[in-house]
């Protein structure tokens, strides 16, 4: 059952222990019968002990409940595509909440256009980048600083923030009706050739300088305009998302996930697998490992990666870093090994499944949902190519016979929506983390409610 269940032996004497409480832990990948890593929750294995102590035979034993789950391994790429649809859902919600917006509050002119014609550019979204996420949250509180800080790198905005819509109009026209409200009367100035004689204006500010103010807007209509949309967004648009992200994490015959609990209170993950090795890769991390923990660990780190604790010269040293363990975790909350060696596994690249066996970690592919409260786009440079502008218009008359009226564009910008519009709601993301053999499985809670049946 791998390092878990086995313990570790140690010496009489060790470092003062770091106070860990683990709960969901991985414990070994296997290659039989297929390839799968397998995890255990800590607090159904002490029920499991406990029940098992008392039962009379197998058949009593056997009703102690599950304490353990396996998972077979999904291949990298998948991972990808599915981590690139999750951002496709969150571009196709946040695209279609813009345009939403902009079409309730230019009402009726952008209905007659962007409904009439379809603008959608229907672009895919980019692949992510697959980065191993680390952070202090992780690992005990000792190794900060130690370990190198790798934020998830999931980037749920819109890949291009462009004049054009990328959702089909579709997306975005669909239960919208056209609002006659008369939003404002057009200012008008009157020239006598390029002399201006006077204007009848009023003061409401427009994106135009060179443009007639409006004489009056309804400025107060343009606000709860946007506000519609964003009922719309945050009750009708956040299940299709949801919808969307549910498509996305649907098993395949390449991507067979666990969900954890739920996606609001747990996760899903995926052990994942690339199909070539790459030792030079692990190798350069067990360099790494030594020179950001120094002292003893500089020498021994790669040796210690590469054969674990035997019985040579080189890696004796290590036996103080191990933490005081027992027979399982029913008696001890210690995982196994040189704790600060183990902990920095979590920054090892993707492999294929033996290689996680040989060297005693794994990588997951993870997603979870968490209720958020932000402003969207998020991206500080996205933000002056996302305003709501009503595209009023002011008129210069030329006095002459007979006379020439130019329209002007006099867009107004509604000031409450200059940072984002605001969206409250639910938001997936979505990351890859590598974990020891015997330590915590990050952002995971409760137990899997389902499992694998090999």
């Amino acid at each position: 059952m791998g390092l878990l269940l086995a313990g570790c032996a140690t010496a009489a004497t060790t470092e003062k222990a770091p106070k860990y409480d683990r709960r969901n832990i991985y414990d070994t990948s296997s290659m039989r019968p297929i390839p799968h890593a397998s995890f255990i929750n800590v607090e159904k294995f002490k029920q499991y002990k406990t029940c098992a102590a008392k039962a009379r035979n197998d058949k009593d034993k056997a009703g102690c409940g599950k304490y353990q789950y396996r998972v077979p391994y999904s291949l990298s790429d998948e991972t990808l595509r599915v981590g690139q649809d999750m951002r496709q859902a969150w571009q196709r919600f946040e695209d279609r909440y813009y345009w939403r917006a902009m079409l309730n509050l230019n009402s009726p002119l952008m209905n007659l256009s962007h409904c009439t014609i379809d603008f959608g550019q229907n672009q895919a979204a980019a692949q992510p980048e697959l980065v191993i996420n680390t952070e202090n949250s992780m690992y005990p509180k000792e190794l900060t600083g130690k370990i190198p800080q790798q934020d998830i790198k999931d980037k749920l905005g819109m890949d291009t923030y462009s004049i054009l819509p990328n959702v089909p109009n579709t997306d975005y026209c669909a239960g919208s009706t056209l609002d006659l409200t008369l939003m404002y009367l057009p200012g008008t100035c009157f020239y006598l050739g390029t002399t201006k004689l006077f204007c009848v204006e009023g003061d409401q500010e427009t994106l135009n300088p060179l443009a007639p103010r409006p004489i009056a807007f309804r400025y107060d209509e343009a606000v709860n305009r946007v506000g519609a949309a964003t009922l719309t967004a945050e009750k009708l648009y956040q299940a299709d998302y949801q919808k969307d992200i549910l498509k996305a994490i649907k098993p395949t015959a390449k991507f067979l996930p666990l969900l954890w609990d739920t996606l609001l209170t747990g996760a899903l993950v995926a052990p994942t697998q690339t199909l070539k090795p790459d030792l030079g890769g692990l190798a350069q991390k067990g360099k790494d490992a030594g020179t950001r923990l120094g002292g003893v660990f500089a020498a021994t780190a790669p040796v210690y990666y590469a054969q674990g604790l035997t019985g040579n010269a080189i890696t004796l040293p290590l036996r103080v870093h191990t933490l005081p363990t027992l027979t399982d975790v029913l008696a001890t909350p210690n995982p196994p090994g040189v704790w600060k060696l183990e902990e920095f596994k979590r920054t090892f690249p993707q492999q294929p499944s033996p290689v996680y066996e040989r060297f005693g970690y794994t990588n997951l592919f993870s997603a979870w949902t968490r209720p958020t409260v932000k402003l969207l786009p998020e991206a500080v440079g996205a933000k002056p190519l996302r305003q709501m502008i009503y595209m009023a218009v002011g008129n210069n008359v030329s006095i002459q016979i007979p006379p020439v009226v130019v329209p002007l564009p006099a867009p107004v910008l509604i000031k409450e929506f200059a940072l984002g519009l605001p969206y409250a709601g639910l938001q997936t993301h979505f990351t890859w983390q590598s974990v020891p053999e015997g330590y915590e499985v990050p952002r995971v809670s409760g137990v899997p409610l389902i499992d694998y049946p090999f």
